[in-house]
């Protein structure tokens, strides 16, 4: 009974870290795509301004 719950538990924690690893990958690839998103639309709209101002 004791072998059970500790490899029921072991399988959580390694679970747990996988999944963890893998959010903060994903994380980090969606915070690059805004950055650079970002980035693009604020020069675009910047250039239109100073087109719309001339």
């Amino acid at each position: 009974m004791i072998k059970f719950i500790l490899l029921t538990i072991l399988i959580v924690v390694f679970q747990g870290c996988a999944t963890w690893t893998g959010i903060k990958q994903d994380s980090n690839r969606a915070w690059e795509a805004t950055k650079d998103t970002s980035s693009d639309v604020y020069h675009s709209v910047k250039k239109s301004i100073h087109e719309a101002t001339e």
